[in-house]
């Protein structure tokens, strides 16, 4: 015990110490192709003008002198003074304070400085710190089941980013590959936290079966109301310069799969445990009466992972719901949708998963318990 608590501290105080680091600006070498025009630093801003007014500009409302320094890269050092243009718009604008860090667009001409333009605030920093902050409650609360959680997130970030998103982007199916791929993250998630045993066997079972039932439901009815998969984050992809052959379709079924992975998952464990519990508990239940108990456990937490689920597709709506309030939309006009429709099919077909998932691990741990429990069996149940 007292070795993983100073594991799980030494844990945290490198993972804050690399946050901090992050403060510094100077956790970036910069990137410097020598073929493109333009490249993003880091900067400071050391002074900001007050608000000068536009009166004759049609897409301008005002403007302020920002002054920055530079903190990475060739032009390190370099102290500039660019104009802040605001349109009224608020995402738009960028209201800049003294002291804030920004990212500058840098125009070269022939490597020469040309023109330095505010492009973004510099929100990392935060990012690192709220990270740091996560990671040092997830272990101080949880200890090592925290500790495992954090490792296998890891390794789950690391097996789409560096074997998933890769194949996709050359031009491999990506359905086949998320399937693929979510048994894979299923068969370390639940090793990790169950063991190698025939209770996580019977999870990843359920799991497996959740899945593809979700993705099944997902092509299926997603092909029927002819959903397209285009939303502005593939406009971004498509004006990234990405391959224009990328399945845009399978990218919106597998992006479902991936969705319901995480409560799946969670009720196919909690299911399996359910019926290995009930079975030492009571070694002469039958299959039948294994099924019935651990189903009818598994019943309350499937009712909730279906409203967190449906919850979080609302919560993530919730602006273009306002826009179609606000807009005072027919209901015929706002259900044909082709964003509203895909998000519906996105929730449903995640609740498919959830639905599915119950029984296949309720049938696949009373299965297993029947056959390697070694007990003698009777034909009577528990009465529940």
């Amino acid at each position: 015990m007292k070795k993983s608590r100073g594991l799980a501290i030494l844990l945290a105080a490198v993972l804050l110490l690399g946050s901090a680091s992050a403060l510094s600006g100077g956790e970036y070498e910069e990137d410097w192709p020598q073929d493109y025009p333009t490249v993003i630093v880091r900067a400071r801003v050391l002074e900001v003008s007050a608000y000068q007014e536009i009166k004759d500009d049609w897409f301008f409302t005002g403007r302020q002198k920002v002054t920055v320094e530079i903190m990475t890269g060739r032009f390190q050092g370099y102290v500039e003074e660019i104009e802040n243009n605001f349109t009224g718009v608020s995402y738009r604008d960028l209201p800049v304070r003294k002291g804030d860090q920004v990212l500058l667009l840098l125009e070269l001409d022939e490597g020469r400085l040309h023109s330095v333009n505010l492009y973004e605030f510099g929100r990392d920093r935060y990012l690192y710190i709220l990270v740091g902050f996560f990671i040092f409650a997830v272990i101080l609360i949880a200890r090592t089941k925290g500790l495992k959680a954090l490792l296998t997130l890891s390794v789950t970030g690391i097996v789409i980013v560096k074997g998933m998103l890769p194949l996709i982007l050359q031009g491999h199916n990506p359905l086949v590959l998320t399937l693929l791929f979510s048994t894979l993250v299923t068969i370390i998630y639940l090793t990790v936290f169950g063991g190698l045993n025939a209770k996580t066997a019977a999870a990843i079972a359920g799991t497996m079966g959740g899945v593809l039932s979700a993705g099944l439901v997902a092509v299926i009815f997603g092909g029927a109301a002819r959903l397209t998969g285009f939303n502005e984050d593939v406009q971004m992809l498509y004006s990234s310069g990405l391959p224009t052959e990328l399945d845009i379709r399978g990218l919106l079924f597998a992006g479902i799969i991936l969705g319901a992975l995480g409560a799946v998952m969670d009720l196919s464990l909690s299911i399996s445990s359910s019926i290995f519990a009930i079975r030492e508990a009571n070694p002469l239940l039958t299959f039948k009466g294994m099924f019935k108990a651990g189903y009818e456990a598994g019943k309350e937490r499937l009712a909730r992972m279906i409203n967190i689920l449906m919850l979080a597709w609302a919560g993530c709506a919730l602006p273009l719901l306002l826009l179609f309030a606000a807009k005072d939309m027919s209901y015929i006009n706002v259900i044909n949708l082709d964003i509203i429709a895909t998000e519906a099919v996105r929730s449903i077909a995640g609740s498919f998963g959830l639905l599915a998932a119950a029984p296949a691990a309720a049938a696949a741990a009373s299965l297993l318990t029947s056959k390697f429990a070694g007990k003698k069996k009777s034909g009577k149940g528990m009465e529940l």
